[in-house]
């Protein structure tokens, strides 16, 4: 009866094990990747968002650039610079309209760093700085012949914006300290018969909206790096690793250093991605620059270990494998009790027939189930009583 029994256990287990397995094997995949993809669709939306930011902060310079290359001061300049009548006075209250004007628009707007008028020589004919917080007219100024800004706005037509790249600002040629980066937005400033007679340059002050950045990645297993389209560091948490360009330390420090197989491919993306080196999965999304659509002013680059990403996932396998094991478990406590009771009736019928084959035709057979043994038993006791009868028969 053992062997039956074996067979009805091994039978139930099967039918038990092979469907709880095949739920929970799906229950796993289709958990883990939509974990996966939900982590991915939050880090995609992070940097996304971060990326907006930014593109709302510089959309605004283009329009506020041409408006003061339009405003009243601007060409009251332009008209008594071409008056040889007028005299150094009357040109300098000219100048002093520009400035008031620079200096209430600062006030109004401190994203600025600094909001100039060169005349095209590259020399500051108009300058208001805001540092600390405080917008103030600068009356030291200084000869910027040369420098790529001015000779790539020089060179623009009317309307045209230059945008820079994103650098540390410079002070009579040297890097002034604590470190300012800035990005430089100039348009040129044309007079009658379309002569030239300055550049206005706006500079946007990248340190506040870089901070940002940097404390928008709170986790340990999360890292943010912004990179320029050449790939040097503007914004990284190891510090020894800023400013890498030429243009700035020129330490050399770019991200096709510390990432040999995927460096040149990010820096050379045209739309948001998301990539993978192995140990982490690494958002990218380019930054616009408020005015070049070919040209990007860098790249957000976000890292997150993929034991982050995959931790939730982690949890809900260990969940379904002991869920699994537990069912399996409890499968087994059933299967054995229902086994047990399906097969101690014919177990009970088995050594009845024995007895009677041995001559023990006394013992009444009675099993009681409700069910086709309780037949089963019934018939056999019926033979039973046959044979005692000719057996009673047969001894007479």
């Amino acid at each position: 009866m053992s062997s039956i029994r074996y067979k009805i256990l091994s039978l139930c287990l099967v039918l038990a094990i092979v469907p709880t397995v095949a739920v929970s094997a799906y229950g796993v995949y289709s958990t883990i990747n939509a974990l996966q993809l939900n982590s991915l669709k939050e880090q995609d939306t992070k940097i996304s968002l971060l990326g907006k930011q930014l593109d709302r902060a510089l959309s605004a310079v283009k329009s506020d650039i041409l408006y003061f290359r339009y405003s009243t001061s601007m060409q009251d300049i332009i008209i008594k610079s071409a008056d040889p009548k007028l005299t150094f006075e009357q040109r300098m209250a000219a100048r002093g309209r520009l400035a008031k004007d620079f200096l209430a628009f600062s006030e109004q707007r401190p994203m600025y760093h600094q909001l100039r008028f060169l005349s095209k020589y590259g020399k500051e004919v108009v300058r208001v700085d805001r540092v600390g917080g405080k917008s103030k007219i600068v009356t030291q100024l200084e000869d910027r012949k040369g420098r790529y800004y001015v000779n790539n706005t020089l060179i623009l037509k009317s309307g045209e914006v230059m945008v820079s790249h994103l650098d540390l600002y410079r002070e009579n040629g040297k890097i002034k300290e604590p470190a300012s980066p800035v990005i430089r937005y100039g348009t040129p400033v044309y007079g009658r018969y379309g002569k030239l007679h300055g550049i206005l340059l706006f500079n946007v002050s990248a340190s506040n909206f870089l901070e940002t950045l940097q404390q928008s990645s709170t986790s340990k297993n999360e890292r943010l790096v912004m990179v320029d389209p050449d790939g040097y560091y503007l914004l990284h948490p190891d510090k020894t690793k800023l400013w890498g360009s030429l243009r700035d330390k020129n330490t050399g420090e770019r991200i096709q250093q510390d990432l040999p197989s995927l460096g040149k491919k990010i820096i050379g993306l045209k739309g948001p991605s998301s990539l993978f080196d192995g140990e982490n999965i690494i958002t990218v999304k380019p930054v616009d620059n408020g005015i070049d659509d070919n040209r990007n002013l860098g790249f957000l680059v976000n890292f997150i270990a993929t034991d982050t990403i995959f931790e939730p996932a982690i949890k809900a396998r260990k969940f379904y494998i002991v869920v699994t094991l537990l069912t399996l478990l409890l499968a087994t406590i059933i299967v054995l009790i229902m086994a047990r009771k399906i097969t101690r009736p014919i177990v009970d019928l088995t050594i009845a027939a024995e007895d009677m084959s041995k001559g023990n035709i006394e013992t009444p057979v009675i099993i009681e189930t409700n069910d086709e043994i309780h037949e089963l038993s019934k018939s056999l006791d019926r033979l039973r009583k046959s044979v005692k009868i000719l057996m009673t028969k047969y001894r007479s």
